[in-house]
């Protein structure tokens, strides 16, 4: 069955979202960033076709956060198979690797002040001992898939590293006997330098799209990754979804999605593109409220279920 939208319906769509939450009240920033960007928000889109347009504050920049492991993601499947990196990242029973519960061990591990995953898999990225060069890896992919470079945060970046220090949060690991694949010091560098890179929604929104465009940027035409691996790529999206609201997010929008502390949304349509947002103001679960429910309407009402039946088509 077909499904094919306007673009004169997709741009008024994303229009009226904006206008029905730009006013919105509640949620504040991340500590980690509170002095930043507050009050503004904005929306970009970009399609595998090329089209894109943008809406509110789409220049803004915010720290990447949990996004950060977007790109992660990608240089790990390049690098190895999914089913080793389920089992690398301990999402599988031992013996089974099918991602069908949590190792035995892992519940009793617990490693304050620190997403452990994702330091986790930051310790996957190769080559292992080098923190230059998978930094450049993992920039260079990053500029591939964005159309250009995130920019470092360094107030942020040193903030985040002074906590690790503070914490202990190095030996911390090795306390827990949390299983990292190179030096804790390295993989803590790594993600929170990661972490702590700015991007603007009209970055994000490129990204999504080169996801849904099968690895390929379509405003630059940059292969970034190989197109083979876009459907595990957003599997694994549609898998953990937006901070903390995951599984109710997929139900009503069918939209892999995922989000950071700095504010930032990003979503993908596999064939279509990717709809990006920004709004500093967190809510409960850590995800940005006016970003968050601005999609979600853009989303249902267009029913860009990722899903569906048939690829969307747009129509101009």
């Amino acid at each position: 069955m077909d499904r094919k939208i306007k673009l004169t319906d997709l741009k008024s769509t994303v229009q009226e979202a904006y206008d029905n939450h730009k006013n919105d009240t509640g949620g504040a920033p991340s500590k980690k960033v509170a002095d930043m960007n507050q009050g503004m928000f904005g929306i970009s889109v970009r399609l595998t076709d090329g089209t894109k347009f943008d809406v509110g504050h789409t220049q803004a920049q915010f720290a990447m956060g949990a996004i950060s492991r977007l790109p992660i993601a990608i240089q790990l499947l390049t690098q190895m198979k999914a089913q080793d990196l389920v089992s690398k990242m301990g999402l599988g029973h031992k013996g089974c690797g099918c991602g069908c519960g949590t190792k035995p061990e892992e519940p009793q591990q617990r490693v304050k002040g620190m997403h452990a995953k994702g330091v986790r898999a930051a310790s996957l990225v190769e080559p292992v001992g080098d923190f230059d060069g998978k930094m450049e890896i993992l920039s260079n992919l990053m500029i591939e898939l964005m159309g250009s470079s995130p920019v470092l945060d360094d107030g942020l970046y040193e903030a985040t590293q002074k906590k690790v220090e503070e914490k202990n949060l190095v030996n911390s690991f090795a306390e827990t006997g949390y299983e990292l694949y190179d030096d804790a010091a390295l993989s803590i560098n790594l993600y929170n330098r990661l972490r702590s890179m700015l991007v603007t929604t009209e970055q994000l929104a490129e990204m999504g799209a080169t996801i849904a465009a099968d690895g390929v940027n379509p405003a630059t035409n940059a292969v970034a990754f190989d197109g083979s691996l876009s459907a595990t790529i957003c599997a694994m999206m549609a898998a953990k979804g937006p901070k903390h609201v995951g599984k109710a997010w997929m139900i009503i929008t069918g939209v892999p999605a995922m989000s950071g502390f700095g504010g930032g949304f990003i979503t993908v349509i596999p064939g279509f593109g990717s709809i990006a947002a920004f709004s500093p103001e967190l809510n409960e679960a850590g995800v940005p409220m006016k970003a968050a429910r601005a999609i979600k309407e853009i989303a249902t009402k267009l029913d860009l279920n990722a899903f569906g039946s048939a690829r969307i088509e747009l129509e101009k």
